[in-house]
């Protein structure tokens, strides 16, 4: 008899262990959201697994820059002789665009050059007085010291001449690149000017690239070389397949937080200037990629804390199914454990 009412005692505990369990995983469950829900076939939508190539990426914005800006000044202060160019003009490579008066310049450095010869003739009359006494080894402290004295004075003299020479030809402002006059801060032609006040921008429109920037979050995730595709918005039927070829080391300054420029090849033809700066678009970065691989609509996962369920049609009832998941894309996410791809699955209406 004790031996039955101990018997009883123990399936009584085991009772309440079991429906205290089975409440408290039902209370959690409610809390939680994750209770299988009823399929309602007026509302709800039933989708199987699908095997498809599926990619993760990143999407920013950005404009279109260049590469080859030059922003051109005179390095001396002087009379402006004329202006060649027009903003819009397109120029080759090392043609002139301004100059300035070159009357002063070419007299100082016809100066120059007669101080040049006449020092280069008292350093050769020094050293014919003094050949004899080199001949015959009887070069005092004193007769070196005149002739290095004489050999300084033909070196700066000859510095003095190629200083001039300088002056002439950079009076003429020539480009460095081929490209379009785009800005000309610069009075006209006839008034003095100093380096500041003028001022020639040329850009290569053929050497344009996609400007964006990305946070520090995301920096580590990208790689040169990475594949991506770029749409300007003057252009939105056009899709241009591109790679990262630059990512800074240094944030960009001026900026509230903490942000790194990228550049992206935009290899197209611009003779026709279809493509011009400060046009805005925006750039796809591709950040993994699988092939071949189950997948599901992100809208058919149902998710809690850390874990990841779907809702599967079981005959007339339902059921939660947990899966482990991969990449996902702007619609797919890559389903890498708990499902066989045979299953239905329920999108709530």
């Amino acid at each position: 008899m004790i031996q039955n009412k101990a018997i009883r005692i123990i399936l009584i505990v085991i009772f309440l262990f079991l429906t205290g369990y089975l409440f408290l995983t039902t209370v959690k469950a409610d809390e939680s959201g994750l209770k299988a829900e009823k399929y309602n076939s007026k509302t709800d939508k039933l989708i199987t697994p699908t095997k498809q190539d599926i990619s993760q990426s990143l999407t920013l914005v950005g404009f279109v820059d260049a590469d080859q800006i030059a922003n051109l000044r005179f390095q001396t202060s002087g009379k402006l002789s004329w202006v060649g160019v027009r903003v819009g003009d397109r120029v080759k490579k090392s043609q002139a665009i301004a100059s300035l008066d070159k009357t002063e310049l070419t007299k100082n450095f016809q100066k120059e050059a007669n101080n040049y010869l006449t020092d280069r003739w008292n350093f050769e009359d020094t050293q014919d007085d003094y050949q004899s006494t080199r001949d015959s080894h009887l070069v005092t402290d004193e007769i070196q010291r005149i002739i290095d004295r004489q050999q300084f004075t033909l070196n700066n003299a000859v510095l003095d001449y190629e200083l001039a020479d300088l002056a002439v030809k950079y009076a003429t402002l020539t480009t460095p690149i081929e490209g379009i006059v785009t800005q000309i801060d610069t009075p006209n032609a006839g008034v003095n000017i100093t380096p500041s006040t003028a001022n020639f921008v040329i850009i290569n429109p053929n050497s344009i690239f996609f400007n964006s920037e990305i946070d520090e979050e995301d920096v580590g995730k990208l790689f040169i070389g990475q594949k991506s595709q770029i749409s300007i918005d003057s252009a939105p039927d056009q899709i241009f397949e591109s790679e990262i070829y630059y990512i800074s080391f240094a944030p960009i300054s001026g900026k509230s937080s903490t942000v790194y420029q990228l550049k992206f090849k935009l290899d197209l033809e611009n003779q026709n200037l279809k493509y011009r700066l400060g046009m805005n678009g925006d750039v796809n970065i591709i950040l993994d990629q699988v092939g071949n691989t189950l997948t599901i609509p992100i809208k058919a996962l149902i998710e809690n804390a850390s874990k990841k369920y779907v809702l599967v049609k079981n005959g007339n009832n339902t059921k939660l199914v947990e899966i482990e998941t991969g990449i996902e894309s702007e619609s797919d996410i890559q389903v890498v454990k708990g499902l066989s791809g045979n299953e239905q699955i329920i999108i709530k209406g």
